[in-house]
């Protein structure tokens, strides 16, 4: 029969979770560049356990960052103006 663990509700999925050279490797930049970048608060990022814990991404906040950096470029752009522009629109 049914017991009472199939009554309940499927537990919540969890995020996708990225290493630095798995990360590294999709965005073509070097490790140490992607750490410089999460370090700075440059590209979305968490370190598991604390400050000294294994630094990795969500996935999905990659894509939307990206996506939110494609959107904010414009023609005659620096980086700098194109990240500004990303960071304003994360903020409102």
């Amino acid at each position: 029969g049914l017991g009472p663990a199939s009554a309940e509700a499927p537990a919540p999925q969890l995020e996708t979770l990225l290493k630095p050279p798995d990360v590294a490797r999709r965005l073509g930049v070097s490790r140490s560049w992607l750490y410089q970048a999460a370090k700075e608060g440059r590209i979305p990022s968490l370190r598991l356990g604390g400050e000294e814990g294994p630094l990795r991404f969500v996935e999905a906040d990659l894509r939307e960052w990206l996506d939110c950096a494609r959107a904010s470029w414009q023609p005659g752009d620096t980086t700098r103006d194109t990240m500004r522009r990303v960071a304003e629109r994360r903020v409102a």
